[in-house]
This record gives structure tokens, C-alpha cells and sequence, in this order.
């Protein structure tokens, strides 16, 4: 009976302490689910159910700490095993057979992988708890969410490699009390008869049946065949291990669906994003060339007439056209610059600029608003700034006229100062920091981040009064951050506004600088005479456009209207260079580029220029790739226009 009653006691211990695994378990994998739950819903109930869920193997945690002392606190350990969600009934078993046989390889290896799954449980938790702060924070940073959810999904993996080994050690354990059992029953039969061999061997078979269907069906179950089910044979505490072992595994079964269930609206929803962002591309390639296409007209007949008047009345009115013209180019390339600078999409072009003359360039451009409203626009030059350092130039010119411009529009009167100096450098780089001054209206200390933001101003009333959508600022700033710089404000209401930022700058050597200044002053003064061009383009007005500002400077020109055209008239007639239009009716740009690589070598070879109001990231690459010697976008510059066909063409004598 003593022996009956050890066995007894010692398996339903085993089976406590199996079913103890199963809700540790159960709980972690909830735990888990709604913490990731919550990084995709950013439902508070989520976070909650996942500290509660928590609490169980927190609670066995304790029970596990205080029984490997010499002298355990049992009240404590209780405490530790109910908060685990054990069974009262089970706890005394639990800890009973944790103190007979805690020194056994089997049961102490088993105790070695769960302490081991403990440090993983308080990484989730801490985790968990830096999600919430994230989540609950003004700016939500999508990508550090992203990054603690990778975070979870690799505990997840931890604690699943864990439970299996804790599981095929408890099933370990239970086989070596088996043999320990049988071992007693058959020491037992020795001494007390037949009858008590017979009872012992009906006993141990009873057990063995039901131990092994447990042990095989854990062994299924580590192969990843959750559908797998013991058969339960008696209402007995094996049959009711092997009951819980069925419920643990269909509750996993279950979690595994709904998993699945959740990766596959995870997709669905990525899927739907990437045909979104690829809709807006295609409308942003097509606005950009609706729009440039026209505007490539009006200021190019604009600098063209400008050139020709003499009336200072006249030359004022196109001056405004001209002016009106750029302002509409900069919303349109703002609009397309905000597209690609939220993903960093944005190219930076290293070549050498003068600091002076983007500083000076973006006050002429604000110039005439600054005499409009009386204000004095001045700027400084540190005495250490290099001349010429390596740099986007465009880039940076958009910054000072998005921060000269916002200066004086919220000035009424006073000064606008900008200024700039060094303040680090080394022999390869120089941190240059810019600074721009205002009088203005100031902006209260509760704005002065949030007016980086998009859409942001620094009051209500800002944008009814003063105009604007607030894209200039937070377009600066990351344009800044994205060369590798930072941007401060420093603002009293009433009294004006600074914004100053540090930027890096690579060192530019003198012979880089000749090279430089002598290829400028030959693009001055190079001539067109002699070279034939061909002008691929549909729209009459760029047409009669481009005539006039090749012819302006010696060029010989002929039009093309499509590609298919300008085929026929290139297999008829040599000519220098090719400006294609893209976008055209019969033939496009590209496949005729792609049908002129095709031809003769003679024929082949000749210098292919795309002129296009495709100005989206990438077409550059595109163009060059299918065989074309350069870009120039639209509205274009005659100057630049200029330059790159006499680089691809190079001098040619005048033909007699």
C-alpha cells in the first residue's frame, strides 16, 4: 500500500507538473500573441492581457526560486504555484516530489530548461514594456515598432525550443519513475508473494500504457504533428494527464491557426500597401509631366523674350512672369520631393559648389518679397569657409530658400541675417553651420518642435494670415537629416526666430578646383555653329522653343514629331545629336532610342539626350540604361541644355 501510495502520489505530481507545463505554456503564447497584437492595433486591452497572461509563469518563477533554497518558504512557494494557475489540489504533490527528487538528473535537467526560458520572459516583458512606452508616445516610430516586433517573434522562437526541451525532459522523468516504479513492484512481489507480483504487474501495466501513449504523443507533438491526440483509457491520473496533454495541444493547435490566420492579413494588407504606392507613382510621373510640360513653355519664352526687351516697364512685367513661373515649379517640386523624402528616396548629387553663390542665388530669389515688405536681407561669410567644397548644391539652395523664404513671409518688419561658418573640420570634411535670422512673430516654446512636422504651423491663425501648408520645414529637416546633419530653432514670440544647421562637407583639392572654374568659363563661351541636332517633340510649343534656343547660338535644328518620324529622317540624314522627348504618340522615346541603338555602328553611336518632364526618381537610371548619353528635365535651362551637348558632341569647326 505504501508503495501504491508513493507511486500514486509521485505520478500525480508528474502529472501536476505537466500540466503545470501546459498552462506555462498556453500562457506565454498568449502572452506573446497579444503583445504582437498590440504592436499592429495599438489596442491598450492587448498590452493589458499580455502582462496578465505574464503573471503565471512569473508566479512559477517564484515557486522555482524558493525551493532551490536549503530551507524553502512552502507558504511562498504556494503562493508562487497559485498565481501560476496550478491546482490547489496539486501543490503539495508538486512540492513533494520537487524536494524528493529535485537532485535526480532527469527532474533537475528539466528544472535547468526552465530556469533558462526565466531571462527570456523578462527580455519579453522588458520589451513589452518599451513597445508601450513607444505606442504611447506623440511620434509613434513605426520602425523601432517594427524592430521590437522582430525582437518578440525571436523570443517566441527561444521559448518554443525551451518548452520542447522541457517537455521531452518531464517525459524523460516520467519514464525513469517508471523503471523506479517497476523496480519497487518487482522488489515487493519478492518479498510478499504471487498475489502482491500479480497486483504490482496489473499496476505497472496500467501505468506503462498510459505513460507511453503521453511520452509517444510528446514525441509527435516536438515533430510539429499538432494535430496529435493520446488516447485516454481510464478516468485515472494518467488518464488525466493525458487529458490535459489533449487540451494543452489542441489549445496550441488553435494559437497556430489563429497565427496563421494573422500572417495572412499581415500580407494582404502589405500587398494592398505596395499597390498603393505603386498608384501614387504612376499619378506623380504623370503629374509631373502634365504640369512641366506647359510650364516648360512659359518660362522658356519668358527668358527668351527677357532677353530681347529693352522697356524697363516691359522687362518688369516678364520679370513677375518669370518669378510667378518659379514659384509654381518649387510647389510642384516640393510636392514630388515629399513622395520620396518619407521613405529616404532622394539622390544627392557630389560635386563642387560655392557656398556664396547658393547663399546669394536664394536671396535673389526672395529678393523682390523682401523690397515688397521693406525688409533688409543681408548675409555673412565666414573668413575660414572654403571657397568651393563637394556638396549637392541644388539640395542645399532648396534649403536657404525654404528657410528665407518662411523668414520673410512671417516678418513684417526688420532684418533677415543668414550667415555661415565653420565649426569643425579635419583633412577630409568640414561641418559648416548655417544660421538664419529673423524679426518676426516668433514661435511659442510649446511649437518649436512640432513646427518640423508635416502639415504643422505655429499657430491656427498662421496659415490663414501668412499662407502655406507647412511642408517647407519638415521637408528641410529632412533633407538636412538626410546628408548626415541636424537642424535647432531658437524662438521668443514677438521677437523673432533663428534656425541654424550643421551640415558635412567633403574637402575639395586645388586641382579639383581648377578643373572646376575651367570648365565653367569654357561653357561661357562655346558655340553651336556646325553641330545638327534633332528635336524629338510632339508638343508644338517646346517645339518652337528649343528652335529658338539652339538657333540662338549657332545650332542647326530639325523636327521630328514622334519616334517613329525621327527614325526615317535619322536613316536619311547625318546628324550630331539626338534631344528625345519621352512621352510620345506612334513611337516613344524610349523604344526609339532602343531602335537607333539597334542600327548600324556608324548610326548607332550617336549621342542620345533625353528631354523630358519625367522628373520622378529613377528615370534618370532608366534612360541611361536602355542606351541614352544624358537627362535634361523640364523646364529646362538653355545654359545647361547648352553645356551637356557640347560635352557629348564636343568643338566642331565651321563647315564651309
Amino acid at each position: 500500500m505504501c508503495t501504491l501510495w508513493f507511486s500514486i502520489t509521485t505520478l500525480s505530481a508528474v502529472r501536476s507538473y505537466v500540466g503545470g507545463e501546459g498552462l506555462w505554456s498556453k500562457s506565454q503564447k498568449n502572452a506573446i500573441l497579444n503583445l504582437r497584437e498590440y504592436g499592429y492595433t495599438y489596442d491598450e486591452k492587448n498590452y493589458e492581457a499580455f502582462k496578465e497572461f505574464l503573471k503565471v509563469p512569473f508566479g512559477d518563477k517564484i515557486a522555482r526560486i524558493e525551493m532551490s533554497k536549503s530551507n524553502p518558504d512552502l507558504v511562498k512557494v504556494r503562493k508562487g504555484f497559485l498565481q501560476g494557475r496550478n491546482h490547489p489540489d496539486d501543490i503539495d504533490n508538486m512540492i513533494g516530489l520537487t524536494r524528493r527528487f529535485s537532485k535526480v538528473y532527469y527532474l533537475n535537467k528539466a528544472f535547468v530548461a526552465w530556469q533558462k526560458a526565466e531571462p527570456v520572459l523578462d527580455e519579453l516583458l522588458e520589451i513589452g514594456e518599451r513597445l508601450h512606452v513607444l505606442i504611447e508616445s506623440r511620434n509613434i516610430d513605426k520602425e523601432k515598432i517594427t524592430v521590437l516586433l522582430y525582437e518578440i517573434e525571436r523570443l517566441n522562437t527561444e521559448l518554443t525550443t525551451l518548452e520542447d526541451d522541457f517537455s521531452y525532459t518531464l517525459g524523460e522523468g516520467a519514464r525513469w519513475l517508471e523503471g523506479m516504479v517497476l523496480r519497487l513492484v518487482l522488489a515487493l512481489s519478492i518479498t510478499i508473494g504471487t498475489t502482491s507480483i500479480l497486483i504490482a504487474v496489473s499496476i505497472n501495466r496500467s501505468i506503462k500504457k498510459g505513460l507511453d501513449v503521453i511520452v509517444d504523443g510528446a514525441e509527435l507533438v516536438k515533430k510539429g504533428e499538432l494535430e496529435t491526440r493520446v488516447e485516454v483509457f481510464a478516468n485515472d491520473e494518467i488518464g488525466r494527464v493525458a487529458t490535459a496533454f489533449n487540451e494543452m495541444i489542441a489549445t496550441l493547435e488553435h494559437k497556430v491557426v489563429e497565427s496563421k490566420v494573422t500572417e495572412a492579413k499581415l500580407v494582404t494588407e502589405r500587398q494592398r500597401a505596395q499597390s498603393s504606392e505603386r498608384a501614387k507613382h504612376v499619378f506623380l510621373i504623370n503629374m509631373s509631366h502634365e504640369i512641366r510640360t506647359p510650364m516648360n513653355g512659359i518660362q522658356g519664352f519668358a527668358n527668351y523674350i527677357r532677353g530681347s526687351l529693352t522697356d524697363k516697364e516691359h522687362l518688369e512685367a516678364i520679370e513677375m512672369i518669370i518669378k510667378s513661373a518659379d514659384h509654381l515649379m518649387r510647389i510642384l517640386n516640393d510636392i514630388l520631393d515629399f513622395s520620396g523624402l518619407g521613405n529616404g528616396e532622394v539622390d544627392f548629387i557630389k560635386q563642387p559648389l560655392k557656398v556664396r553663390d547658393v547663399i546669394k542665388d536664394a536671396c535673389l530669389y526672395v529678393e523682390s518679397n523682401a523690397k515688397l515688405k521693406k525688409i533688409a536681407l543681408s548675409y555673412s561669410i565666414g573668413a575660414k569657409v572654403p571657397d568651393i567644397f563637394i556638396g549637392d548644391s541644388i539640395r542645399l539652395s532648396q534649403i536657404f530658400v525654404n528657410l528665407v523664404s518662411n523668414a520673410i513671409k512671417f516678418t513684417e518688419n526688420g532684418t533677415v541675417v543668414i550667415s555661415a561658418d565653420i565649426i569643425d573640420e579635419n583633412k577630409e570634411n568640414v561641418v559648416i553651420e548655417f544660421r538664419v535670422k529673423d524679426t518676426g512673430i516668433g514661435i511659442p516654446a510649446e511649437k518649436q518642435q512640432k513646427i518640423f512636422e508635416l502639415f504643422e504651423q505655429g499657430a491656427s491663425s498662421t496659415s490663414r494670415k501668412f499662407g502655406g501648408v507647412g511642408l517647407g520645414l519638415s521637408m528641410v529637416k529632412r533633407l538636412v537629416e538626410l546628408q548626415n546633419g541636424k537642424i535647432f530653432l531658437e524662438s521668443t514670440p514677438d521677437k523673432g526666430s533663428e534656425f541654424y544647421f550643421r551640415m558635412p562637407f567633403l574637402k575639395i583639392s586645388d586641382a579639383e578646383k581648377r578643373n572646376g572654374i575651367s570648365e565653367e568659363s569654357d561653357s561661357e563661351n562655346e558655340s553651336g555653329k556646325g553641330i545638327k541636332v534633332l528635336i524629338v517633340e510632339d508638343n508644338p510649343i517646346n517645339q518652337l522653343l528649343v528652335i529658338k534656343v539652339l538657333q540662338k547660338r549657332g545650332y542647326e535644328t530639325t523636327i521630328a514629331q514622334n519616334g517613329k518620324i525621327a527614325i526615317e529622317k535619322y536613316k536619311n540624314e547625318d546628324f550630331d545629336i539626338v534631344l528625345m522627348d519621352l512621352q510620345m504618340p506612334e513611337m516613344d522615346g524610349y523604344e526609339a532610342a532602343k531602335y537607333i541603338r539597334r542600327m548600324d555602328p556608324e548610326k548607332a553611336s550617336i549621342p542620345i539626350v533625353a528631354m523630358t518632364a519625367h522628373t520622378i526618381q529613377g528615370e534618370l537610371e532608366k534612360c541611361l540604361a536602355i542606351g541614352m548619353n544624358d537627362y535634361v528635365s523640364k523646364p529646362f535651362s538653355p545654359d545647361e541644355l547648352n553645356v551637356k551637348i557640347q560635352l557629348l558632341v564636343g568643338n566642331k569647326q565651321v563647315k564651309c
